[in-house]
């Protein structure tokens, strides 16, 4: 590996979701806005910027969105930002945007752990009554909800590469699939 190349695999291998904070520790606005910055950094089909960013802080505004997530969302964060797609310019049938959300977030991911920040990337939530409660148009699709805050807890860097997932050539069929190590839904959250 490269000197220039190592300080990106160091911040790929570093991110990991974190889902304890430190108790009381708010994340500064200049923080904030950097987030943002990377997340409109990605990479996007036509260059339509489909995403839309919802930010909350403080208590209240947790206290919204908490009882939504299906689940694996009972943590402690400071700030919560709620990812959506607006797709009314996107000129193909049926793509809300999530790709380029997708993209956005894991940028978002990667400068929080270089920021010394922990995250969590939620997927489960209920779409109707997440809209209902941040007064999220019909037509704008909320895509994810991500939790941040400083880190009460450290894990070790890790990659989670493994062949049985790579395919050469073409796809094989006959490979038996089997759920990957560390599926919280299966082995339980670490």
């Amino acid at each position: 590996m490269t000197l220039s190349e190592q300080p990106v695999f160091d911040a790929i291998f570093s991110r990991r979701s974190i889902r304890v904070y430190q108790p009381g520790r708010e994340i500064e606005r200049e923080k904030i806005i950097k987030l943002l910055q990377a997340a409109m950094a990605a990479p996007s089909a036509c260059n339509i910027q489909p995403w839309e960013f919802i930010v909350l802080q403080g208590e209240e505004a947790l206290g919204r969105v908490k009882p939504l997530l299906l689940e694996h969302g009972n943590y402690n964060p400071p700030l919560v930002m709620v990812v959506c797609g607006y797709p009314d310019d996107i000129p193909w049938e049926g793509d809300t945007g999530r790709a380029d959300c997708c993209a956005a977030i894991q940028n978002m991911l990667l400068a929080a752990t270089v920021m010394g920040l922990g995250s969590v990337w939620i997927g489960g939530f209920d779409a109707d009554a997440l809209r209902q409660s941040l007064d999220i148009p019909e037509r704008v699709v909320p895509q994810a909800v991500v939790y941040f805050g400083y880190p009460a807890e450290s894990k070790q860097p890790r990659t989670k590469y493994l062949e049985e997932a790579v395919h050469w050539g073409k796809y094989d069929p006959t490979r038996q699939h089997k759920p990957r190590p560390g599926n919280i839904l299966i082995e339980g959250k670490k």
